[in-house]
């Protein structure tokens, strides 16, 4: 006989009715998405880059398996990325379009400051001084625009864009002038013009003359020619080993803005090719050669004053200063290197498989930029936790990729994992994968469970060990503090100072929730039992218990609790509502209700009175997103926004008129779900929770001082203190009443005694009548 178990009489069918109050239906809603597409560095294969006049980054990036990208702009003095990804923007490419479509070769501004970008199918523009609305695309549905992919992009003095392309019979050299819309291409089968019937062309970069008009530099499969504008005619130059034959154009930028076109063109026969460049006028100039024999380059660019920067063997990155090569180091172990850059100060960019690298010319090293520490890990998530303060918690699980933990304060990513290179936490665990996560506000502190790997603690600066080794399927703190896993097959426990006790439940573990009707006490889910117990008191069903189910074969799946304690539990063969307190039971099924599938898997019950739940791998039905308000069942499948009905947690979080649902997609990341409940307008600010209170301190990380910033909807008695990782204080900034509106404090480092303090975690907590809100931030001196 099980510990102070509770077994009422089994109640018959009890139809849905006024047991419980019940919303009337969905309101006004909208999806978000994130992603490794659409955060930081996006998919981590960056492909191409460039430097705006102020040295801002632009860098496209892209995820082959899923065809999402798009480019990225890094905002270096706020440390944050900026996306603009075909998951917002679809106009960028086709993410059915395999291979290709959102995969950006080139970037090249014209002389109004708009950036043309070469994509795996076609032109790409846009004003980085408006943003989206900008956007235009051209490929083979809209232009004469060859359905292959664009290789190299340059633009004449006349605005007019040159476009390499090759892919089968359908490649060659593309004109567009954009101020009257014409195109003109030279292809597969053409003699026009003196072009030599070539579909496959490598590099089109644009040389003005001296006396006015421009040549037009492109390299083909079968060799070197150039196209004058004056003329209209192109030259096709030998290539018979003799001396002065051309061999490559340097492709992505391989004129300066002085005219200068870097080119491999034949010196010695003796020898490889040198990289010479071609003036304007037509003389070659032959400088110093790099330390090292090479036949072409992926990653070049000519910059003013004949310089150059580009990648040699071993990802070693080079910059030529007009008379001497200078070798700036490796920016990565591998190949594959598509893009570099350099700005006024020296601080070369580059980019290519694995991110993005950016050397800093002052201090002579490396910082590598990957998704690994600027975005969300992989497409993967498992498990999602808020904190009081509303960062978001996710476990990520590597599949393909990098796994660990990662945290999204709503601007920035912050992301424990072995490839951080130092602007994250290292992961000591042997696995790169993590299961589940909270936040436990008795202590302030993340647990999680890196798989396989035991239970541990993130403290702000250190990890903290609670068990070594096990899995957990689930974790959660109560309202006394204590922290409850649930594992694997009967394993259901709680841990206090005393440590681990052990509950019983049969069968394979679920899920567990908190109850918050009840203090101490939680709901736990695993496939042969739901159990109801604060460690002493113990209520459970298990599946023999239903006389709905049948015990050979239905199992539970995952519990979800309504403020007023009762659970809602899934099953292979409908829905129930079980009250503890009544012990009873309600049951929805395909064949009592026009519940639309029967496996259910709740996930999530929201202040709108909705139970939140997929049907994944119900048979004979669409797999959807369900949501029930007690009387009426709705769906929101992939038509509607849903990235993927396979959901392995949902957790929602209140804002300004409704609410936000978070989704862990199979595959499909985060998934957000805003459903609006009532007018923001509407909504007394002053009322609002500690977590919109407090703003992203600027800049983060700092050296010297930052700005803390939060927002007060009504006058307010305030406390703004800052602390330290061990919770100790270290300096007061306010304590008084302040008005309405958004407050800026400045903190230089210093302690309450004048003193400086060393470089660290550090946290800056608000207090007010009206909630309390903690935000961390990192000195580094």
């Amino acid at each position: 006989m099980r510990r102070g178990i509770l077994r009422s009489a089994i109640p018959l069918l009890i139809v849905a009715s006024a047991t419980t109050a019940f919303s009337a239906g969905l309101g006004d809603h909208s999806w978000k998405y994130i992603r490794p597409t659409n955060t930081g560095v996006m998919g981590d294969y960056s492909t191409a880059l460039w430097l705006d006049p102020q040295g801002q980054l632009y860098l496209g990036g892209f995820n082959p398996l899923f065809e999402e990208g798009g480019f990225s702009r890094f905002i270096e003095s706020e440390n944050r990325w900026e996306n603009f990804s075909n998951v917002d923007y679809p106009i960028i490419g086709d993410v059915n379009d395999t291979y290709g479509s959102p995969r950006i070769s080139d970037m090249v501004p014209d002389a109004n400051g708009g950036l043309w970008m070469g994509t795996g199918r076609g032109l790409l523009y846009f004003d980085p001084a408006i943003g989206p609305d900008s956007f235009v695309r051209w490929d083979n549905t809209n232009s004469p625009m060859p359905y292959a992919g664009a290789q190299d992009i340059d633009i004449a003095p006349d605005g007019t864009i040159w476009v390499a392309t090759a892919a089968g019979q359908d490649g060659g050299l593309v004109r567009f002038k954009p101020q009257t819309n014409e195109w003109k291409v030279w292809g597969y089968g053409t003699n026009e013009d003196n072009w030599i019937g070539d579909r496959t062309v490598y590099a089109a970069s644009v040389q003005p003359k001296p006396d006015g008009g421009y040549l037009v530099w492109v390299e083909t499969l079968f060799g070197i020619l150039s196209y004058d504008s004056e003329t209209a005619v192109f030259t096709q130059y030998p290539n018979n080993g003799a001396v002065g034959d051309l061999y490559w154009v340097c492709r992505n930028d391989g004129t300066d803005s002085s005219g200068n076109t870097w080119m491999f063109r034949l010196t010695n026969v003796s020898q490889h090719p040198s990289l010479d460049y071609r003036q304007p006028d037509g003389t070659w100039v032959v400088p110093p050669q790099p330390p090292f024999a090479f036949y072409a380059l992926d990653a070049f660019r000519a910059l003013d004053g004949g310089r150059a920067v580009l990648i040699g063997p071993g990802s070693e990155a080079w910059y030529f200063d007009g008379t001497t090569w200078h070798n700036r180091g490796e920016w990565r172990a591998g190949g594959f290197t598509y893009a570099i850059d350099m700005d006024d100060s020296g601080n070369i960019w580059v980019s290519g498989n694995g991110g993005a690298g950016r050397y800093d010319a002052e201090i002579g090293t490396w910082q590598r930029y990957r998704l690994t520490n600027t975005g969300l890990l992989d497409m993967w998530p498992r498990d999602i936790a808020f904190s009081p303060n509303g960062d978001l918690w996710v476990t990520e699980n590597a599949a393909p990729g990098v796994g660990g933990i990662g945290m999204f304060d709503g601007v920035r990513w912050h992301n424990h994992n072995v490839f951080t290179y130092g602007l994250g936490e290292e992961w000591p665990f042997p696995t790169d994968n993590a299961d589940a996560i909270t936040f436990r506000p008795s202590t302030g502190k993340v647990c999680f469970n890196p798989m396989n790997n035991g239970i541990h603690e993130w403290n702000g600066s250190a990890y903290e060990t609670i068990e070594e080794g096990g899995k957990s399927d689930g974790l959660v703190e109560d309202s006394f503090g204590r922290l409850w896993t649930m594992g694997n097959y009967f394993s259901f426990r709680y841990h206090d100072e005393l440590g681990f006790h052990d509950v019983d439940i049969a069968g394979w573990g679920a899920n567990v929730v908190t109850d918050p009707s009840r203090p101490g006490t939680v709901w736990g889910c695993a496939n042969l039992e739901v159990v109801r117990t604060d460690g002493n008191y113990y209520f459970s069903r298990e599946n023999v218990d239903l006389p709905e189910l049948n015990a050979l074969h239905d199992v539970l799946t995952t519990v979800a609790v309504e403020p007023s304690g009762a659970a809602w539990v899934g099953s292979t063969e409908g829905l129930f509502r079980i009250d503890a307190e009544a012990g009873t039971h309600q049951w929805w099924h395909n064949s009592n209700s026009d519940l639309p599938g029967d496996q259910c898997t709740p996930l999530a019950y929201t202040p709108d009175g909705l139970i939140w739940f997929t049907n994944f791998n119900s048979q004979g039905y669409e797999p959807v997103l369900v949501w029930f308000d007690g009387t009426t069942f709705g769906t929101l499948g992939s038509a509607d926004g849903l990235p993927h009905a396979q959901i392995y947690d949902a957790e929602y979080r209140e804002v300004p008129g409704g609410y936000e649902l978070w989704l862990a997609c199979a595959s499909r990341g985060l998934a957000v779900l805003t459903v609006q409940t009532n007018d923001p307008a509407d909504v007394d600010l002053a009322a609002v929770a500690g977590p919109s209170l407090l703003h992203p301190n600027h800049p983060n990380p700092f050296m010297q001082e930052t700005d803390l910033s939060f927002t007060l909807g009504a006058p307010s008695s305030v406390r703004l203190e800052v602390f330290d990782a061990s919770g100790r204080r270290v300096r007061g900034l306010v304590d008084g009443l302040m008005g309405e509106g958004t407050h800026t404090l400045n903190w230089d480092g210093r302690s309450d005694a004048g003193r400086e303090v060393g470089s660290g975690v550090y946290f800056y907590r608000i207090e007010t009548p009206n909630g309390s809100d903690e935000r961390r931030m990192t000195l580094v001196r």
